[in-house]
């Protein structure tokens, strides 16, 4: 048992003996993503709301899918709650699973320990999340009234951060040898964004289906930012703690992996 407790301490203590540097890091490589373009960091915001709208048009106009617990307005938020954690993800985990491989110069430094660079381009892709919920829960005090269950959107936040890292830290290996899963996890990606259920509930998901969702690790935080922002309640027990298991699952297990096995893949640096 204490030695359980020692390996999930030791990811935390690792940014924490570094989180000076990753914070200066961080910063500046988010700067840098949207270095030259017109709207520059703004991207963070735009980004969601261009999803949104494509999402709302297709969904709420075009297909004019009804939830009948939820009005029109509610409903878009409803999608918005489900576009934000998973282009989060999706872009933590692009960045994050070719972190390595762009910067091999930084993973040989002993400066700068490369534990820290799948995790700072995964805080770098997960700032639409922050961003993203700022907008829904100014929406949701605009058009309903807030919720003390708000104070659980950090709390489900840093769990998906902490799952996203520690799939990075694997991927992160394997994609210096496989120069193939880039374009694997584009399709991963799109995917997980036709399942996990974002535009739809999970009952509207068929009987013979509803298994699968239990393999999509993106299906937990999605239904918790929906029901704590939308529906107003606490997201069921079930569903809140399997997210919580598998985040803390990966993340020490990511870590001890990368940990062990990074001496290995300098070599293929």
């Amino acid at each position: 048992m204490f030695r359980l407790l020692l390996a999930i301490l030791a990811p935390f203590r690792a940014i924490l003996r570094h989180h000076s540097i990753l914070v200066r890091t961080t910063w500046v490589d988010l700067k840098a993503t949207y270095a030259g373009s017109v709207l520059g960091i703004i991207w963070v915001i735009v980004g969601p709301l261009l999803m949104l709208s494509v999402y709302a048009l297709t969904y709420a106009v075009i297909f004019k899918v009804r939830i009948p617990a939820l009005s029109t307005t509610e409903y878009v938020l409803y999608v918005f709650c489900g576009i934000v954690p998973f282009l989060a993800f999706a872009q933590s985990l692009s960045s994050g699973t070719l972190s390595l491989s762009s910067n091999r110069a930084v993973m040989l430094n002993t400066v700068f320990p490369a534990e820290m660079i799948p995790l700072r381009s995964v805080l770098v892709g997960s700032a639409s999340m922050l961003s993203g919920t700022m907008i829904l829960l100014v929406s949701d005090f605009l058009w309903s009234k807030p919720s003390p269950l708000f104070l659980l959107i950090p709390v489900v936040m840093l769990f998906q951060v902490m799952f996203s890292v520690g799939i990075c830290w694997m991927l992160s290996l394997v994609a210096l040898l496989v120069r193939d899963l880039a374009q694997l996890i584009y399709f991963i990606t799109m995917m997980l964004l036709i399942i996990t259920p974002i535009a739809y509930t999970p009952d509207m998901i068929p009987d013979g289906m509803k298994v699968l969702m239990l393999f999509n690790p993106l299906y937990y935080f999605v239904t918790c930012f929906q029901y704590i922002i939308i529906l107003d309640q606490v997201p069921p027990a079930d569903t809140l703690l399997t997210g919580i298991l598998i985040s803390i699952v990966f993340f020490t297990l990511g870590f001890s992996v990368f940990h062990r096995s990074k001496q290995v893949f300098y070599d293929f640096a």
